[in-house]
Protein backbone atom coordinates (compact mmCIF):
# COMPACT_ATOMS: atom_id res chain seq x y z
CA UNK A 1 0.00 0.00 0.00
CA UNK A 2 1.26 3.34 -0.67
CA UNK A 3 1.04 5.72 2.50
CA UNK A 4 -2.64 7.39 0.71
CA UNK A 5 -3.77 3.68 0.93
CA UNK A 6 -2.31 2.88 3.83
CA UNK A 7 -3.84 5.66 5.47
CA UNK A 8 -7.31 4.88 4.24
CA UNK A 9 -7.23 1.55 5.24
CA UNK A 10 -5.85 2.60 9.05
CA UNK A 11 -8.42 5.46 9.15
CA UNK A 12 -11.23 2.59 8.58
CA UNK A 13 -9.64 -0.12 11.11
CA UNK A 14 -9.40 2.82 13.75
CA UNK A 15 -12.71 4.07 13.28
CA UNK A 16 -14.51 0.48 13.70
CA UNK A 17 -12.43 -0.45 17.06
CA UNK A 18 -13.44 2.69 18.49
CA UNK A 19 -17.02 2.25 17.33
CA UNK A 20 -16.70 -1.78 18.66
CA UNK A 21 -14.93 -0.05 22.18
CA UNK A 22 -17.67 2.29 22.53
CA UNK A 23 -20.44 -0.47 22.07
CA UNK A 24 -19.49 -3.56 23.85
CA UNK A 25 -16.48 -2.11 25.98
CA UNK A 26 -12.87 -2.72 26.07
CA UNK A 27 -9.91 -3.43 28.05
CA UNK A 28 -6.30 -2.74 27.09
CA UNK A 29 -3.21 -4.16 29.26
CA UNK A 30 0.16 -3.51 29.50
CA UNK A 31 2.30 -6.36 28.75
CA UNK A 32 4.50 -5.45 31.07
CA UNK A 33 3.13 -7.54 34.09
CA UNK A 34 4.05 -4.28 37.28
CA UNK A 35 2.07 -2.05 34.21
CA UNK A 36 -1.57 -0.75 33.68
CA UNK A 37 -5.27 -1.98 32.77
CA UNK A 38 -7.51 0.77 31.03
CA UNK A 39 -11.08 -0.37 30.62
CA UNK A 40 -14.22 1.54 29.54
CA UNK A 41 -17.69 -0.33 29.05
CA UNK A 42 -20.62 1.53 26.77
CA UNK A 43 -22.05 4.84 27.77
CA UNK A 44 -25.37 3.17 28.72
CA UNK A 45 -24.07 0.43 31.09
CA UNK A 46 -21.47 3.11 33.10
CA UNK A 47 -21.54 3.35 36.76
CA UNK A 48 -22.44 6.35 38.14
CA UNK A 49 -22.37 8.57 35.41
CA UNK A 50 -18.72 7.52 34.48
CA UNK A 51 -17.60 4.87 31.68
CA UNK A 52 -13.57 4.65 31.68
CA UNK A 53 -10.84 4.09 34.49
CA UNK A 54 -7.28 2.80 34.46
CA UNK A 55 -5.44 0.75 37.38
CA UNK A 56 -1.83 0.34 38.39
CA UNK A 57 -0.22 -1.51 40.41
CA UNK A 58 0.00 -0.21 44.19
CA UNK A 59 -3.63 0.34 43.98
CA UNK A 60 -3.49 3.23 41.73
CA UNK A 61 -7.04 3.25 40.37
CA UNK A 62 -8.36 6.50 37.98
CA UNK A 63 -10.82 7.91 35.80
CA UNK A 64 -10.56 8.17 32.47
CA UNK A 65 -12.28 11.53 31.42
CA UNK A 66 -11.12 11.01 27.25
CA UNK A 67 -11.62 8.02 25.02
CA UNK A 68 -8.40 9.20 23.12
CA UNK A 69 -6.56 7.95 26.19
CA UNK A 70 -7.60 4.63 24.79
CA UNK A 71 -5.88 3.11 21.97
CA UNK A 72 -8.55 1.75 20.71
CA UNK A 73 -9.71 4.97 19.92
CA UNK A 74 -6.82 7.58 20.06
CA UNK A 75 -6.21 7.35 16.75
CA UNK A 76 -9.71 7.37 15.17
CA UNK A 77 -10.64 10.45 17.36
CA UNK A 78 -7.03 12.35 16.24
CA UNK A 79 -8.54 11.38 12.64
CA UNK A 80 -11.55 12.40 13.19
CA UNK A 81 -11.31 16.04 14.88
CA UNK A 82 -8.77 16.98 11.88
CA UNK A 83 -11.37 16.56 9.63
CA UNK A 84 -14.41 18.43 11.37
CA UNK A 85 -11.79 21.14 11.52
CA UNK A 86 -11.60 20.96 7.53
CA UNK A 87 -7.27 20.49 7.65
CA UNK A 88 -5.47 17.29 6.94
CA UNK A 89 -4.48 14.85 10.50
CA UNK A 90 -0.71 15.51 11.22
CA UNK A 91 -0.71 11.52 11.56
CA UNK A 92 1.53 9.30 9.26
CA UNK A 93 0.44 6.00 8.52
CA UNK A 94 2.40 3.52 6.95
CA UNK A 95 1.83 0.01 6.53
CA UNK A 96 4.34 -3.21 6.87
CA UNK A 97 3.17 -5.56 4.19
CA UNK A 98 5.62 -8.08 6.52
CA UNK A 99 3.41 -8.95 9.51
CA UNK A 100 0.37 -6.31 8.23
CA UNK A 101 0.63 -4.15 11.27
CA UNK A 102 0.27 -0.63 10.35
CA UNK A 103 3.21 2.20 12.23
CA UNK A 104 1.75 6.19 12.96
CA UNK A 105 4.26 9.10 13.01
CA UNK A 106 2.62 11.95 14.97
CA UNK A 107 4.64 15.36 15.68
CA UNK A 108 3.14 15.92 19.24
CA UNK A 109 4.84 19.83 19.42
CA UNK A 110 6.73 20.25 22.55
CA UNK A 111 6.03 16.77 23.99
CA UNK A 112 8.07 15.61 21.36
CA UNK A 113 6.52 12.77 18.20
CA UNK A 114 4.90 9.63 18.71
CA UNK A 115 5.68 6.41 17.18
CA UNK A 116 3.20 3.67 17.55
CA UNK A 117 3.09 0.33 15.65
CA UNK A 118 -0.32 -1.29 15.50
CA UNK A 119 -1.39 -4.68 15.42
CA UNK A 120 -4.47 -5.69 13.81
CA UNK A 121 -6.44 -8.84 13.80
CA UNK A 122 -10.04 -9.38 12.10
CA UNK A 123 -10.31 -5.85 10.69
CA UNK A 124 -9.84 -3.70 14.70
CA UNK A 125 -6.91 -2.87 16.28
CA UNK A 126 -5.84 -5.80 19.09
CA UNK A 127 -2.20 -4.38 20.07
CA UNK A 128 -0.14 -1.51 20.50
CA UNK A 129 3.42 -1.03 20.84
CA UNK A 130 4.95 2.69 21.45
CA UNK A 131 8.05 2.64 19.80
CA UNK A 132 9.64 5.81 21.77
CA UNK A 133 12.93 4.67 23.78
CA UNK A 134 11.59 6.66 26.71
CA UNK A 135 8.11 6.05 26.67
CA UNK A 136 7.94 2.28 25.31
CA UNK A 137 4.82 0.31 26.05
CA UNK A 138 3.23 -2.58 24.64
CA UNK A 139 -0.44 -3.27 25.23
CA UNK A 140 -3.22 -5.65 24.15
CA UNK A 141 -6.61 -4.76 23.48
CA UNK A 142 -9.75 -6.60 24.48
CA UNK A 143 -13.34 -5.96 23.18
CA UNK A 144 -16.45 -7.09 25.15
CA UNK A 145 -16.38 -9.79 27.51
CA UNK A 146 -15.25 -7.33 30.48
CA UNK A 147 -14.42 -9.19 33.45
CA UNK A 148 -15.69 -8.77 37.18
CA UNK A 149 -11.75 -7.61 37.35
CA UNK A 150 -12.24 -5.41 34.72
CA UNK A 151 -15.35 -3.71 36.21
CA UNK A 152 -13.87 -3.57 39.66
CA UNK A 153 -11.28 -1.26 38.07
CA UNK A 154 -13.87 1.19 36.81
CA UNK A 155 -16.09 0.84 40.21
CA UNK A 156 -13.39 1.29 42.65
CA UNK A 157 -11.91 4.84 41.03
CA UNK A 158 -15.45 5.83 40.46
CA UNK A 159 -15.99 5.32 44.34
CA UNK A 160 -12.45 6.60 45.59
CA UNK A 161 -13.53 9.88 42.99
CA UNK A 162 -16.72 10.50 44.65
CA UNK A 163 -15.64 9.94 48.25
CA UNK A 164 -12.83 12.86 47.34
CA UNK A 165 -15.92 15.35 46.09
Amino acid sequence: MNPSQATEEFIKIADASCNKAQVVGVVEKSIDPNGFTLVMVPKDQAYKDFSAAYFEPNNTYELIWEADALSACSASISFSLAKEAGVKSDIVVNYHSSDGSFETTQDLGEYGTSHIRYTVDAGLLSATETLDSDNADERSIKYGNLSDGDWRILKTAVDAFLTDQ
